[in-house]
């Protein structure tokens, strides 16, 4: 029987290869599924291993790799879709022991075995300069000096022509933010790439595997021994470029690229390509060394961007804070837009802003007509049926606004105001054209008409640039100003509201004047203790309610003072219960006037008092509780012939408390002051105490 591939044979293709080819410089081995019949083999693997091939009848992955070596592959990939980390393995041959790494990941019902050679590497060399590069990264306070020091760290550490970062617009453009070059090729900083160099199918490859080389887009491809039993390779590393991909990179003047994807928290935010005008080997360790530093920056640039779109939205949100006297004196629509209009419209990069509210338009700075504006809200109501957001870039061209006289605005940002189920209103923002130079590396294609035609102007250095010319659109709408503009709307609903219901109370006055003297009345009766005057217990329990939610989300410091009146109930004996009600008033009295204005005293059943002290720690509180013990014993009452004393009890808010449980760690405290002697202060030092 002839042999499947002896080791001089290395059937080559051309370099337009079809799906089931791989780059020459590692092999393949297409095994079942439990890692043990090979189905086929690169035509390479013979020359890459150095070995010569058995017959077909008798291939294993035992036989071409060793049974040691085999075993651990096998046992690697059970229940895993590919390797967690690659094996490396030594083959001897005739003049010097040969090394190679192993990386195996499944595909459909086989498992594919890539091997590669590994090149000498001055291993500690590259670990140091990965971590000198990784802390430059974490240390990055902009995203330019980010992305800076990322196309920096892997040109010097790849050798590459040129490395740069390429971000993705919302219409999956590309643009390149930073450039680290070096080299042959010419410069593609501030370049655009046209949305069909990125089709749906490679960005989802993107996706599941973040890495995709090609060390020569000229070397011829090698194809699968038997051909019939070629396995998919659409998840390998080694798998050669597609005929399209190998013009596109001949365009841009690119034999050897890397490519490295930036994924954000909602698909790929870009990507780190990196070119070179040769072959251009690169290393398994090197690559695995990039795409750590990627990742890293793609880390840092989410965190720099989170913040500062929370600034952003904070200074969104402080642009309409209801100060003491706006609630004294609620402003109208009109009014809001004219004290605010300027802000917002700085905020959200706008030339005009328009309020629509019950059927009037309120209007600032460039803006469609009152007639446009109701035509328009008219139209938002009916097409648009849920809270979020409308916008668009291009009015001219939007089914829904292209029939309307814009004033030259061709940019829309439309927020929902829900008032209720039946009354909607409607804040607008509206920016006018920017007309655009787009330098695109590579030309796209405009399949469909627009109003805005390319000029193409051709590069000396690179035949498929062109620019294009874009009119007819404004500036895009970011996620963050959408997400700010609802959070506004949302203030400016509830603004309105309170407008609203002044208005309907002026109009109302000597109802609401009477309603407020009963609400009085009944607040009264609801929330004060009807001897002492102080908090009855309903009131104090709110508030303490009201303190635990501050201090959960603030981490405020705050406690309780439980105190009893010692021999209570000997005063109301001896001297009648008249005189005990003089005695709780007056001490009530004096407790509440020595309290600083933010503690709060309530009465919590009979003669048991307790104060809720605000910014206060342990040992704030137990001076607290000190002093008002030793201030109570100079209470005079008429007709009480004994000094007053009081026991109590302190506890300060601890982590997971509620109500009940600080009153209760506060009862304890107390009542171990009774038991020790009375007139004293105990503490609660932890829970259950």
């Amino acid at each position: 029987m002839t042999p499947l591939l002896n080791k001089p044979s290395t059937k080559m293709h051309p370099a337009h290869p079809s799906a089931a080819h791989i780059q020459p410089f590692g092999a393949v081995i297409a095994v079942d599924s439990a890692c043990r019949r090979v189905h086929s083999v690169s035509a390479n693997l013979g020359a890459i291993l150095d070995i010569s091939l058995p017959e077909p009848d008798q291939l294993s992955l035992a036989c071409l790799l060793g049974k040691r070596l085999s075993q651990r592959v096998r046992r690697a990939m059970q229940g895993r879709e590919r390797l967690l980390a690659p094996i490396t393995f030594v083959r001897p041959t005739d003049s010097r022991n040969v090394r190679y790494q192993i990386h195996a990941l499944r595909s459909g019902e086989q498992v594919l075995v890539e091997i590669e050679p590994l090149q000498a590497l001055g291993k500690w060399r590259l670990l140091g300069a990965v971590n000198e590069r990784l802390m430059q990264l974490a240390d990055a306070t902009h995203q330019e000096a980010l992305l800076d020091n990322l196309v920096g760290a892997i040109q010097e550490l790849t050798g590459y022509d040129r490395v740069v970062v390429c971000h993705f617009d919302s219409d999956w453009h590309g643009f390149t933010l930073a450039e680290a070059r070096e080299g042959r090729l010419p410069t593609i900083l501030g370049q655009h790439f046209p949305a069909s160099d990125f089709p749906v199918a490679l960005r989802q490859a993107y996706e599941r595997n973040a890495i995709r080389y090609i060390q020569d887009v000229k070397a011829p491809a090698v194809g699968f021994v038997p051909e019939t039993a070629a396995p998919s390779l659409e998840d390998s590393l080694l798998r050669a470029p597609a005929a399209d991909r190998v013009r596109y990179l001949q365009a841009l003047e690119v034999r050897g690229s890397l490519s490295l994807a930036m994924q954000g928290d909602s698909g790929l935010w870009g990507m780190v390509v990196c070119h070179a005008a040769a072959s251009h080997p690169t290393p398994p360790p090197v690559r695995d060394a990039a795409r750590a530093l990627v990742q890293m920056a793609t880390q840092r640039l989410l965190l720099l961007r989170a913040r500062q779109e929370a600034r952003y939205l904070q200074r969104v949100q402080d642009s309409l804070v209801l100060s003491s006297t706006a609630r004294k004196a609620p402003q109208s629509p009109a009014q809001l837009l004219r004290a605010h209009a300027d802000t917002w419209m700085t905020l959200f990069r706008a030339r005009g802003v328009a309020l629509w509210i019950d059927g009037n338009t309120y209007q600032s700075g460039s803006s469609p007509s009152p007639t446009v504006t109701r035509q328009l809200v008219k139209r938002l109501a009916r097409a648009h049926d849920h809270s979020g957001p409308w916008c668009s870039r291009e009015l001219a061209t939007n089914p829904l606004t292209r029939s309307l006289a814009m004033n030259k605005q061709c940019g829309l940002l439309a927020v929902p105001l829900p008032f209720s189920l039946e009354a909607c209103g409607w804040l607008l923002f509206f920016r006018p054209q920017q007309v655009e130079t787009l330098y695109w590396a590579m030309q796209p294609s405009f399949n469909q008409p627009s109003s805005s035609q390319p000029s193409v102007l051709t590069h000396p250095s690179s035949p498929a640039a062109c620019y294009e010319h874009v009119v007819g659109k404004s500036e895009a709408w970011q996620r963050v100003e959408r997400l700010a503009a609802v959070d506004l709307g949302e203030d400016l609903t509830l603004a309105i509201s309170v407008y609203e219901i002044s208005k309907l109370n002026g109009c109302l006055e000597q109802e609401r004047k009477a309603l407020a003297d009963a609400n009085q009345r009944l607040e009264q009766l609801a929330h004060f203790d009807p001897l002492t005057q102080v908090w009855n217990r309903y009131r104090i329990e709110q508030a303490i309610d009201a303190e635990l939610v501050a201090a959960k989300r603030y981490g405020a410091q705050f406690g309780l003072l439980l105190f009893d009146v010692d021999h209570f109930k000997e005063i109301n004996d001896t001297h009648g219960h008249a005189l005990g009600d003089d005695v709780l008033v007056a001490l009530a009295r004096l407790v509440e006037n020595s309290l600083r204005g933010c503690d709060h005293l309530g009465r919590w059943g009979g003669e048991e008092f307790i104060v809720l002290a605000k910014h206060a720690d342990t040992e704030a509180l137990i001076g607290l509780a000190e002093r008002l013990r030793e201030l109570i014993t100079t209470l005079n009452v008429e007709g009480l012939s004994k000094p007053l004393t009081v026991s109590v009890g302190v506890t300060e808010w601890q982590l997971d408390d509620s109500c009940k449980s600080m009153v209760a760690r506060a009862d304890k405290a107390m009542y171990r002051a009774k038991h020790k002697g009375r007139n004293r202060v105990e503490v609660a030092t932890r829970k259950g105490s």
